[in-house]
């Protein structure tokens, strides 16, 4: 399957064809055939934040004292 997308609901990339759809593309997990694509500027920002935060919290302990 394409590994740049995502189930709306559950968040999963695992996908299987259901048999009983005529072989639409389902979610493995919950059943939903609503997908969004991947989005890796979303996950590269969330990988800068955290970081960013650790550093201003840092910066403020040193300056207070």
């Amino acid at each position: 399957m394409s590994v740049n997308r995502v189930c709306f609901n559950c968040g999963s990339s695992s996908f299987v064809s259901d048999r009983s759809l005529g072989g639409k593309i389902v979610c493995s997990k919950c059943g939903s055939s609503i997908f969004k694509n991947k989005s890796s500027s979303l996950l590269n920002r969330k990988k800068i934040i955290f970081p960013a935060i650790g550093i201003a919290i840092f910066i403020i302990i040193i300056l207070s004292s």
